[in-house]
């Protein structure tokens, strides 16, 4: 609407930025100040000579801590402008303030584990804060749910007399709205269903007003409660009509304070319902297959669909193939069971998971009650699961070509997250003896070489920067416990082991000719680089003897990929070429 006003001599919309829970690019702060620069340019020209002239200034900029990126980006540019003073204000729109989850994409080189969410969300309102403090003509629409700790911080002194706080859910005719989208869709699903319940011609006399009323009270004007509810019931395989009775009439109510005090807590007993909809003989399974979804789904890409990855998960976690998604096939009102609709979609990488609320719900024991799920294990499952196949290494069919895409591509990542919360006991040290027994170097040139496929399965790069650290500091060591690397000979191989391996295959690809350097070559080369930043690359060290040993055009064809990801990057690859011990 902003951008469509006419009457005007500027645009009043300065910029936007929405952040999106399941977009590596979007969950995190670490592009929101160059994307608000970026727009504000482009809505006030004059600015733009301006920020071009700071980014010249200082071409590492844009790496900076995003409290620098501010005041140089923004703040100093402003001020820069000799019509400050005069200038109408511009309206800043930040929507999804609760969807920012993590700081870790500011390092782009390597996946560090995500802060707090309480606290990057914090820092985005200290960021807009810091903005208004200078006295620029913008103004800010920031939108979100309203979490604690973002309630606590805008009601805090600092932001007392400079925002206004509305809430939406009080505005507007919401049972007004959810009423006409529940006429509509129980008609729909009437006209294709017999007075038996079954498919046919239509029921002329279901739902009838008593049971439209029904449903709209309860779902006290959430449109997500309403929607949440047409896909439970909208089921070729049962009753609408009895699906519906039971989940406006079948409510039990949890002793928990915490349900009731919550605006969703209708919610909360919707997927209570949903949950208990699956027989009780498989939920054990169901949480299981919850967590393996919950601990991978990052991963996958979307256009993967969610059968085909649980069929892959299904392999690691030792069920039957098919048997994962059978055993969740009753959540289709909450799962993304039949894949990827549209373009758009695909491009949003959505979540399995419909609402990001149902997500809150099973890992929240509060909510969840018997349903809670514990994604750890879901973690521990599969990696071990990968390992266990890394080391058989077959290859048996299209199916089995996945899982073996997968697992040589993924144990580094898992490791990753499982090194943070486990400790050294006897399962975990069984990890050792595994990896010991898998012909590293093979799985690691065998994920390069399908790293970039148009069909890849997964969506980060191969592999973490941790991987070619050498002592404690590689990711096979348990953070809470990297005084065992110290005392355990076990581990001590399992690390040099690692470390060799993936090394070696750097090696294998180096010593080949650019045109058959897989894709992601420069990554794996930025992360070995990154892993011997603060420390000394040794002159005997395989890699950078490989780089020391490239001809002029391999030199120049590695240099110019490395360039890509910064000017420091770029000078740490020159180093370790033209690298040389008196």
């Amino acid at each position: 609407m902003l951008e469509g006003v006419e009457d005007l001599d500027f645009s009043p919309l300065g910029a936007t930025f929405h952040f999106w829970r399941t977009s590596p690019e979007r969950n995190s702060p670490a592009r929101f100040i160059i994307t608000i620069a970026y727009q504000l340019a482009a809505s006030i020209p004059e600015l733009i000579r301006h920020i071009e002239k700071a980014i010249k200034r200082n071409p590492m900029i844009l790496r900076k801590a995003l409290e620098f990126q501010l005041m140089k980006l923004i703040v100093e540019p402003f001020k820069a402008l000799v019509n400050l003073e005069g200038m109408p204000n511009r309206l800043v729109i930040v929507d999804g303030l609760d969807e920012c989850i993590n700081s870790n994409q500011e390092c782009r080189v390597e996946k560090q584990y995500a802060e707090d969410q309480e606290k990057a969300q914090i820092r985005i309102l200290d960021l807009i804060h810091t903005l208004q403090s200078h006295r620029l003509p913008l103004s800010f629409l920031i939108l979100s749910r309203p979490e604690a700790w973002i309630k606590q911080h805008i009601q805090s002194a600092s932001f007392e007399g400079v925002v206004e706080v509305v809430d939406l859910y009080a505005l507007g005719d919401h049972l007004n709205d959810t009423e006409k989208y529940i006429r509509v869709e129980l008609s729909r699903i009437a006209a294709h269903m017999n007075g038996d319940g079954t498919l046919g011609r239509g029921d002329d006399g279901w739902p009838g007003e008593d049971v439209v009323q029904t449903f709209v009270l309860r779902t006290n004007g959430h449109m997500l409660f309403a929607s949440t509810v047409i896909r439970h019931i909208d089921n070729p395989h049962g009753d609408p009509r009895s699906l519906l009775e039971n989940l406006l009439h079948g409510c039990t109510h949890h002793n928990s304070d915490l349900v009731h005090s919550s605006p969703f807590s209708s919610l909360t007993e919707l997927y209570m319902q949903v949950m208990r909809s699956c027989p009780e003989s498989n939920r054990s399974l169901m949480i299981e297959v919850l967590e393996d979804i919950s601990a991978c789904a990052q991963y996958f890409r979307r256009n993967v669909g969610i059968r085909h990855a649980v069929t892959i998960l299904d392999r690691f976690a030792g069920r039957v193939p098919g048997q994962g998604f059978r055993t969740i096939r009753s959540l289709h009102a909450v799962l993304r069971l039949s894949g990827i609709g549209s373009p758009y979609d695909k491009m949003l990488r959505l979540s399995p998971f419909i609402h990001s609320s149902f997500s809150d719900f099973l890992h929240d024991s509060r909510l969840s009650l018997e349903f809670t799920i514990d994604q750890k294990k879901g973690i521990r499952r599969i990696l071990h699961g990968c390992l266990d196949y890394m080391s058989k290494m077959t290859l048996q069919n299209e199916t089995e070509e996945d899982c073996h895409r997968f697992a040589v591509r993924m144990w580094p990542w898992l490791n990753e997250e499982i090194r943070v919360f486990e400790s050294p006991d006897t399962r975990y040290m069984e990890l050792f003896e595994k990896l010991l027994s898998i012909d590293l170097l093979a799985c690691s040139i065998d994920a390069h070489a399908a790293q970039g496929s148009i069909d890849d399965l997964t969506l980060l790069d191969f592999p973490p920067t941790s991987v070619y650290r050498s002592g404690c500091f590689n990711l096979i060591v348990p953070r809470s416990a990297l005084h065992i690397y110290e005392s355990k000979s076990l581990i001590q191989r399992a690390v040099a082991h690692v470390v060799s391996s993936y090394e070696a295959s750097l090696v294998s690809f180096l010593n080949q000719t650019p045109d058959f350097w897989p894709n992601g070559l420069d990554i794996a080369i930025v992360r070995f680089l990154t892993a011997h930043e603060h420390g000394t690359v040794y002159e005997r060290n395989q890699v950078v003897h490989a780089l020391r040993t490239l001809n002029q055009e391999q030199q120049e064809h590695m240099i110019a990929l490395v360039h890509d990801h910064g000017t420091h990057l770029e000078a740490l690859l020159r180093d370790s070429i033209f690298y040389y011990l008196e």
